[in-house]
Formats: C-alpha cells, sequence, structure tokens
C-alpha cells in the first residue's frame, strides 16, 4: 500500500459512519466514507427495469461521464441497453446519503464490456483521471473501490491488490477482493501526480478478478 494511499484512506476513516463489524473486513477491506477525493467521485450504479434491480459501481470521468460495466447495462443480458431513465448515478453514496444524484441519458461502448455514461446533468465534483501509461509490472500495486453486493451501501477499498498479468485477450487478472456489485469499479494506480483509473473490474475467471484496461485516448475522444 503506498503512503497516498494509507493519508487518503486515514483521511476518511477518521469521519466513517458508524455501523455494524469492523472497519476491515477479514478480507482487507476497509469501508471508507466518501467525503473526500478520489472516493467522492466514486459511486453506486442502480438499475432497475421490468422484474429486475440490481447495482454496479461507477466512476466520474468528466463533469457529464460515468465508467462503468457494460454487462451493467444490459440488466438481463440480452445485448439490450437499459432504460436510461431507470439508470441512476449515485456520487459518494453512503447509507441513503449522497453527494449527487443523476439519471443517464445515453450510452456511449468502449470495449468488450467497458461503457461510459452519459448523464443527465454534470456533477461538480472532481474527475478520476485515466492511467496512460506503461503496462504494470506483474505484482505492481493496485487499490480497488467498490460497493461490494455484501456490502453494498457503503464504499469498500481493498488498499493492497496486485496487478497479476493479462490474459490472452488483453484483459488484466488481479487478486483484489471485488464480487458481485463491484462490477465496473476502478483498479487504481498511484502515480506522482495522483491516483488514475487504469482498468475496471468485470468478473472472475478460475477464482482470479478480471479487469477491462481502460483506453484514456478512447474516452478524450468521447467527451
Amino acid at each position: 500500500m503506498t503512503v497516498r494511499i494509507l493519508l487518503l484512506l486515514a483521511a476518511v476513516l477518521a469521519v466513517a459512519p458508524a455501523g455494524p463489524g469492523p472497519a476491515i473486513a477479514r478480507d482487507g477491506r476497509v469501508t471508507v466514507a466518501p467525503d473526500a477525493h478520489p472516493w467522492a467521485s466514486i459511486g453506486r450504479l442502480n438499475v432497475a427495469g421490468y422484474r429486475i434491480r440490481r447495482h454496479c459501481t461507477a466512476t466520474l470521468v468528466s463533469p457529464d461521464l460515468v465508467l462503468t460495466a457494460h454487462h451493467c447495462l444490459d440488466p438481463i443480458g440480452q445485448g439490450e441497453w437499459a432504460d436510461p431513465s431507470k439508470v441512476h448515478f449515485l456520487a459518494g453514496y453512503a447509507r441513503g446519503a449522497f453527494k449527487a444524484h443523476r439519471t443517464a441519458s445515453g450510452y456511449i461502448p468502449l470495449g468488450p464490456d467497458s461503457a461510459l455514461v452519459r448523464l443527465s446533468a454534470p456533477i461538480d465534483l472532481p474527475a478520476i483521471p485515466i492511467y496512460d501509461g506503461p503496462l504494470p509490472a506483474s505484482g505492481a500495486a493496485l487499490a480497488q473501490a467498490g460497493y461490494s453486493g455484501d456490502r453494498g451501501h457503503v464504499l469498500t477499498v481493498d488498499p493492497a491488490c496486485s496487478f497479476l498479468g493479462t490474459r490472452s485477450g488483453g484483459q488484466w487478472r488481479h487478486n483484489c477482493e471485488a464480487v458481485s456489485g463491484d462490477s465496473g469499479s476502478p483498479l487504481l494506480i498511484d502515480r506522482p501526480e495522483g491516483l488514475s483509473i487504469a482498468a475496471i473490474h468485470v468478473g472472475r475467471i478460475d477464482g482470479t478478478g478480471d479487469a477491462e484496461p481502460v483506453s484514456a485516448a478512447r474516452i478524450a475522444a468521447a467527451r
């Protein structure tokens, strides 16, 4: 875990809302209050529809765009986008409170399982930048932040996980503690200029985390 992430966690843990269980789960995840950057710019993405209701995680990458997993926006798995009016982004969500709430106004596909959600109105919070550096070395430090299905009303961070290499299709392997609900959650790399999004969690394969790397150029072109 880097010094920067330690300091960011210390700042929000000091004001984290009270709740059942310890702040640090047995698996190493840390519950944070999303009151400071970058945590306030990560939010819960609620998707509702006929006979279905689910949530994922999404991250603000510009005032009116959030990044998430494509499959989160296809709630019944039939290759159709969810009705934008049924997709709600809650920035900085924690136990019913949030920094901002917007519905979707449209979608921009990015990769095999990544997409941007265009929001109904901009959000006045700092966006998290996209990593534009080289492929990390195997074992490189990552942090992952999301609204896990087993703790879906708080933001949890795995501050000490690692990049494990790539799969044949270019997807990233990682060992972050991500479960259902964490789909779309950012994998963060600490650089001298700050934390940046390198990939998003999209699932698990053979017990190992599966993530899709994010292209800074493609997101910039969509803005």
